[in-house]
């Protein structure tokens, strides 16, 4: 359609044309649960005050996962509208002259495929099995977990699995340390057959992001050692640095996020008193 069709009643032809070319209207994201995390940040804001930001959110797919398709459906609408208000507003930035520009994310992927300059992974070499026993219950069960987790963030996942993985007894869990095991002692096999034809074992992404760090912090001045260290985290930080033993006890065997996910979850049971 023409800049003209899609102006508003209030705006000339032009006043309109000229304003949305001035700058890229914004794409509504997250769908319904975005719309309900918007309205509701202040509230969750507030409710996890003294604890990380990541707390908000989790927070957030707590309550949203609560609703009922009838409670979730306003915000379903909202978005809707959002969206296409956002298509014709992004109709009449084109049409005016503008240029569509990528995303934060699309911006930031191609700045590290650029800045890392990678090697193409040779396709014949074997993949390394991750995540131990916890990892091959994920693959087994991620796609009854993503039906569950639908409109929520994708952290949603692997924070439902970490939580069905901790009801797991020690012999419900036996099957996938079996299945780790094999699968390890199939690569270690792969692996040295792949490399006995001749081919080159290429570092993988944790050992590629630790060189990337070091180099970084190669230029960087050293801290003395006599300086003091400034406390982090306020009360929650002592908090968890009390009871990081407790909880990396209780989630051995899950990722490293699942001690501070537990700790934030036993964070919010205390009382003011007894914070």
């Amino acid at each position: 359609r023409s800049c003209s069709e899609l102006k508003t009643a209030t705006q000339t032809p032009r006043q309109y044309c000229r304003m949305a070319a001035l700058e890229q209207p914004k794409k509504p994201a997250g769908g319904g649960y975005g719309q309900f995390l918007a309205e509701k940040r202040p509230e969750f804001t507030k409710k996890c005050a003294g604890q990380k930001a990541s707390a908000i959110s989790k927070l957030a797919g707590e309550e949203w996962k609560k609703l009922n398709e009838a409670q979730k459906k306003p915000y379903q609408a909202k978005y809707e509208a959002a969206k296409a208000k956002f298509d014709t507003d992004m109709a009449a930035f084109l049409a005016g002259g503008g240029e569509k520009q990528k995303g934060a994310a699309a911006l930031r992927a191609e700045k590290r495929k650029a800045k890392e300059g990678k090697k193409k992974k040779d396709p014949n070499a074997p993949k390394k099995p991750a995540g131990g026993a916890y990892g091959c219950f994920l693959a087994e069960k991620r796609p009854e977990f993503m039906k569950k987790c639908a409109g929520q963030p994708i952290t949603a996942i692997s924070k439902m699995a970490s939580v069905e993985w901790k009801k797991l007894s020690d012999a419900q869990k036996k099957p996938y340390e079996q299945k780790y095991a094999a699968a390890k002692a199939k690569f270690e096999k792969d692996m040295a057959a792949f490399l006995e034809a001749g081919g080159v074992k290429q570092k993988g992404a944790m050992a590629l992001r630790a060189e990337k760090r070091k180099a970084k912090e190669g230029g960087k001045k050293k801290k003395d050692p006599n300086m003091p260290k400034k406390p982090a985290g306020g009360g929650y930080g002592q908090f968890l640095a009390e009871k990081r033993p407790e909880f990396t006890k209780k989630t051995a065997g899950q990722p490293a996020t699942a001690i501070s996910k537990m700790a934030s979850e036993e964070y919010k049971k205390l009382s003011d008193a007894q914070k």
